[in-house]
């Protein structure tokens, strides 16, 4: 058991940008939570929507990686030693 098979995409908030990775040809997309809505996947897991969905490079059509983007990670880690 893991978040992907606990969550349904419906208990996510509708503005998460999901990163959609291609695991043939490693092309990357960004979609958002409602967007995903928008197709059949209403009442499914997250799981079930990481095997549905398939890469959308011409020719690849490759099995994909569904993460959770978490915010703005563009600030790195800030500290140090005391």
């Amino acid at each position: 058991m893991n978040w992907k098979t606990d969550l349904k995409l419906a208990d996510i908030d509708a503005g998460t940008i999901f990163e959609i990775t291609c695991r043939r040809c490693r092309l990357c997309r960004h979609e958002t939570q409602a967007t995903l809505m928008c197709q059949e996947f209403k009442d499914s897991y997250i799981d079930e929507v990481e095997r549905a969905l398939k890469c959308k490079k011409r020719l690849c059509g490759g099995p994909v990686r569904l993460a959770m983007n978490y915010g703005d990670m563009s600030e790195g880690f800030v500290g140090g030693m005391a």
